[in-house]
């Protein structure tokens, strides 16, 4: 029983852990995301044609336009071509044909079945697999270096030249690395057999190759982005670097004009999986386009007020490093579907370039992660807000956010509908939009359009550099198409045609099928003839035993694309003998190739039992190649766990963290602002105290007048007052009859003989010198007084300033006030009563002047 229940607690935990592992390596099982990258045709000459994937029919080639499994492309005579993806260049030349056979995350696998190509892989990340397929081998780089692959016209043998590197061979059942410094000619198909040669010295092709190379090495751009930055090689040559004090380092164009926007000059294009696709014009369109975000900045660097902010680059640039993520245009939509609003003739379509730290939400089905990865790899932005931005969209198309460039005058870019789905250039059709239309239109992810052929296949055009009508562009000859190639790694199924598909695309408004859908229409109508790849059996790599130097270089160059020839072993001698001499030599041939034909049956034979020994050997090395692939992805995907909840906590570290920093400012900031409260506060009352000062002190000036003329008024009546007792007293004597012996009349003075009146401050008085005096006393009171208020006014000044600056408490400050106040009062009272002091006093002196003098009585008779 205790067994029993051991095993069941031994296979429940097992079960547990299995789930668990599915779950953690499997995390996008509901999603199937599309390619974090793509090639790039960055480069052009003569003649080259582009068929999309699932098409029959080809087109003309245009720059900038991304590539992906299942593209194919053509040159003609004399024509050469250059693509990208990330660092690796492969440069194309004449009369070649090459696809892509596959293109994603982990493999570049090219299918070459005529013609030459160049490959030079800077960096080989981790488990990344780089193969070229062709009629004779699949060919596998082991190494970064300069690899050079010629398949002859009629693909009967395929030359492999090495500069540096180092790969591996795959073909017939044999499987043999090859190393830097050689040349390798294979030929055959089901059975190969091959030579090593020298290095051959470099022809055109050669230098050429070499000469887009040293430019990309003296790029000055890689030292502001990673390398792996698809389409950055073009940057030194367009534009300059800035840095600026808010966006840090930034890329200003150079050729474009003051009211240039991004997004303009160029067109759209259909390109699955990711749908609606701009197809930049100038040789820096295709990395502003696709990855980073552009900035509207006033004033500008020289170059316009458009700056573009490219991802951020790390540190280290190995297998560890993020590469940033393909997007297919980094824009909002505006408008949708339903909308009244006419961006142009019978409807239009309007956009506008993201700014920094904006959220890009695809059109197309992904994963949660990987709308993360699209973003945090291209922009600085928070995870909240992708998350926020994501669910907004998740169940309308429309979105909410405010953003910054919609707002920016000529950011936005409107065509008619029709130039938009016929993949017509945008510049020569863009209209013009009200102010008041862009605001008040919705943003939506994606163009509420569906694609048509034209999207596809792009517009009718003439050949790159010929102005005359558009023509036909050229193609492979159809027995090269049809050639079958070598493969290690299988190919995905090819893409689904556009005519399968449209129906459905037409009800889809503007986004593609998912890959369910894809799926269904995959089986439901069979593909036209594709492209045959044969898979090469495993077989374990060897190097082969060099018993002989290697051969030197034949007559005719195998370095010669379109002109190499096999050695023909055994060929007769040119010139004729006789009869008996032909026919003697007829039976030394005819030894000669039964002990050949003999020979190759035994090395056949012993080749079947090595193969044989091959074959077990590499499934046994494939079985302990699978466990110990078994254990290394459980291993990972316990550190997959372990990286989670490490990125978790230090997420809610950073968020804690972030939390409590904001806190500190706000709380810093309502101390300031109450600071700043305290300080107007006490400046107010200050001035308040300052404007009652001054009038108090107005009220003292008019309380001093006012006492001053009413002692004007007080003297003027005196003054009155005595001329009439004057006048009365002249009347009466004047009555009198003149008496004999009596004294003469009392002697007065004339009115016209009046003294000079006084001052405006003292009333006039019969005596000068009083008055002077009275008006020295005035002068000096008020004096003092002037002086008493300007001391207490200054001290009280003092008072308020030492108390704004120490910013006491109010109650102190109120204290302070009042006895200011009392201060003030008694200082006023103290003047008024001075004041009527010295009226009184002046009162009373010009009263004791005006009393008329007694008579002194008539002498006896």
């Amino acid at each position: 029983m205790r067994t029993s229940v051991g095993f069941a607690t031994f296979c429940a935990r097992l079960c547990l852990a299995l789930c668990l592992f599915v779950l953690i390596s499997q995390p996008a099982l509901a999603f199937d995301d599309p390619p974090t990258r793509v090639a790039r045709l960055n480069y052009m000459s003569g003649e080259v044609s582009f068929q999309p994937g699932g098409e029959t029919d080809w087109a003309w080639a245009t720059l900038n336009r991304p590539m992906t499994s299942g593209d194919s492309l053509w040159t003609g005579n004399q024509a050469r071509a250059e693509m990208h993806i990330g660092s690796t260049a492969i440069r194309v030349g004449a009369q070649t044909s090459v696809s892509f056979l596959n293109l994603d995350d982990r493999t570049v696998q090219l299918q070459l079945n005529s013609g030459t190509i160049s490959v030079r892989v800077r960096n080989l990340f981790g488990d990344n697999v780089f193969e070229v397929d062709t009629p004779n081998l699949a060919f596998t780089v082991l190494r970064p270096g300069d690899y050079r692959i010629t398949v002859d016209p009629d693909g009967s043998f395929t030359t492999i030249t090495l500069r540096d590197g180092q790969g591996q061979i795959n073909g017939g059942g044999q499987a043999f690395l090859v190393d830097g410094g050689s040349q390798v000619q294979v030929s055959g198909t089901d059975y190969i057999s091959y030579d090593i040669y020298d290095l051959p010295g470099k022809d055109s092709f050669d230098q050429w190759s070499y000469t887009r190379q040293l430019r990309e090495d003296r790029s000055v751009s890689a030292r502001y982005v990673s390398p792996e930055l698809t389409g950055s090689e073009d940057l030194d040559q367009n534009g300059t670097w800035r840095t600026d004090r808010d966006l840090g380092s930034v890329w200003v164009p150079t050729h474009v004009s003051r009211d240039w926007a991004p997004y303009r000059d160029g067109h759209w294009a259909w390109v699955d999986p990711w749908g609606w696709t701009w197809v930049d014009d100038a040789p820096s369109g295709f990395v502003t386009s696709h990855y980073g975000r552009w900035a509207h900045v006033n004033g500008g660097y020289g170059g316009g007020d458009w700056v573009w902010v490219p991802p951020h680059r790390e540190a280290r640039q190995d297998e560890f490093a993020q590469r940033p993520v393909y997007s297919p245009a980094l824009v909002t939509f505006v408008g949708d579907s339903n909308s009244s609003r006419d961006f142009g003739n019978g409807g239009g379509v309007a956009w506008f370039p993201l700014a920094p730290g904006e959220v890009y939400v695809p059109a197309y089905q992904t994963s949660p992660k990987y709308v993360t990865n699209v973003n945090i790899t291209n922009t600085v932005v928070q995870q909240t807000t992708i998350t926020n931005v994501t669910n907004n969209v998740t169940n309308n198309n429309t979105q909410t956010t405010i953003y910054v460039n919609q707002k920016v005058a000529g950011a936005v870019t409107a065509v008619p509908r029709d130039t938009f789905v016929n993949a017509r250039p945008v510049a020569q059709a863009a209209v013009k939009i009200a102010p008041n239309a862009i605001t008040a239109a919705p943003a939506v992810r994606t163009a509420p359009v569906a694609p048509v052929r034209a999207s596809v296949m792009g517009a009718n055009q003439a050949a790159p550099g010929n102005a005359a009508a558009a023509s036909a562009p050229p193609k492979p000859p159809a027995a090269v198409v049809a050639r079958p190639v070598v493969a290690k790694v299988a190919p995905p199924p090819p893409p689904v045609a556009f005519a399968q598909k449209q129906q459905a695309l037409q009800a889809n408004q503007g986004k593609p099928l998912d890959a369910k859908a894809e799926q269904n229409l995959r089986a439901a109508t069979p593909p036209p003839a594709a492209r045959i790849v044969k898979t090469a059996p495993p077989a374990a790599a060897v190097k082969p035993v060099e018993t002989a130097p290697k051969k030197p270089q034949p007559a005719t160059s195998l370095n010669t694309a379109q002109q190499v020839h096999p050695p023909a072993p055994g060929a007769p001698p040119s010139a004729a003998g006789s009869a008996q001499n032909a026919q003697q030599q007829l039976a030394v041939e005819k030894a000669k190739q039964q002990a050949a034909q003999q020979q190759t049956a035994q090395q056949a034979a012993a080749d079947k039992v090595k193969q044989e020994a091959a074959q077990q050997q590499a499934a046994q090395q494939a079985a302990a190649d699978k466990s110990k692939q078994q254990a290394s992805q459980q291993q990972a995907a316990q550190q997959a766990a372990a990286d989670k909840a490490k990125q978790e906590a230090a997420q809610q570290h950073a968020t804690q963290q972030q939390a409590a920093a904001d806190k500190s400012k706000q709380e810093a900031a309502q101390r300031q602002a109450a600071q700043q409260a305290a300080a107007d506060k006490a400046r107010q009352e200050a001035a308040q105290q300052h404007a009652a000062q001054q009038q108090a002190a107005a009220q003292q000036q008019a309380a001093q007048q006012a006492a001053a003329e009413r002692s004007r008024q007080q003297a003027a009546q005196q003054l009155a007052i005595a001329e009439k007792t004057r006048q009365d007293a002249a009347q009466r004597q004047a009555a009198q009859p003149p008496q004999a012996n009596r004294p003469g009349p009392f002697y007065t003075v004339h009115p016209n003989e009046a003294p000079v009146p006084p001052r405006s401050v003292i009333p006039p008085s019969a005596n000068a010198e009083l008055d002077r005096k009275h008006q020295q006393e005035q002068d000096q009171l008020r004096a003092k007084q002037e002086q008493d208020r300007l001391h207490v006014q200054q001290q009280q000044d003092q008072e308020h300033a030492r108390l704004a600056q120490q910013q006491v408490d109010a109650a102190k400050k109120q204290s302070v006030e009042q006895q200011h106040q009392q201060q003030t009062q008694q200082l006023l009272q103290k003047h008024a009563d001075e004041q009527k002091a010295l009226a009184d006093k002046q009162k009373q002196e010009r009263q004791n002047q005006a009393k008329p003098p007694q008579k002194s009585a008539p002498p006896p008779q």
